[in-house]
């Protein structure tokens, strides 16, 4: 918070998230997730994609996926939004990072809450990575964006989210 003569001025942020299940009853994890977000009182949840059931990815080997995003506005830092969405994936069941190293494998996600964008903010920390550095290279992240913010900037990347999904569509054709 930015304090001016003794008052506090919150400063809010237009944030978008991914979240994602594959384990469990999908519809109830996503519902409890975005719950559990609303409930928090530096968070107002301004529209949700519509949830996209594709296939399993990146070596998971069971279960379908649904995907969507979350575009919000918060006076949460970036670190304390990182940390809030911890929180939410431990409290529904997420088995952490540390656990899966231990395991040796990757593993079915009752709950995934990525930061993609928090506002136009580029952040590179050992935790945390602003905007999401796969973004662009992912399906289920890239159609629900499209249906919440097409015409936004990627920071980074200098396009928007129409133009990386053009692109993407266009790399997969390559190979097809």
């Amino acid at each position: 918070m930015l304090r001016l003569k003794n008052q506090n001025v919150a400063i809010e942020k237009i944030v978008f998230l991914g979240i994602g299940t594959n384990k469990g009853n999908k519809e109830k994890n996503i519902s409890c997730a975005i719950q559990l977000l609303s409930n928090h009182k530096q968070i107002k949840i301004l529209s949700i994609s519509n949830m996209l059931k594709n296939p399993p990815q990146e070596g998971i080997k069971s279960g379908y996926f649904l995907n969507g995003a979350i575009k919000l506005l918060t006076s949460l830092t970036p670190i304390q939004m990182f940390r809030l969405c911890k929180r939410i994936e431990k409290k529904l069941g997420r088995i952490t990072k540390h656990e899966q190293v231990y395991s040796r494998k990757k593993t079915s996600r009752t709950i995934d809450l990525d930061i993609l964008f928090y506002g136009n903010e580029i952040l590179n920390t050992n935790k945390l990575t602003i905007p999401h550095p796969m973004l662009h290279k992912r399906y289920f992240v890239l159609i629900p964006l499209m249906e919440l913010c097409k015409d936004f900037h990627h920071p980074l990347l200098k396009k928007t989210i129409g133009e990386l999904y053009a692109d993407y569509c266009k790399s997969i054709k390559k190979y097809a």
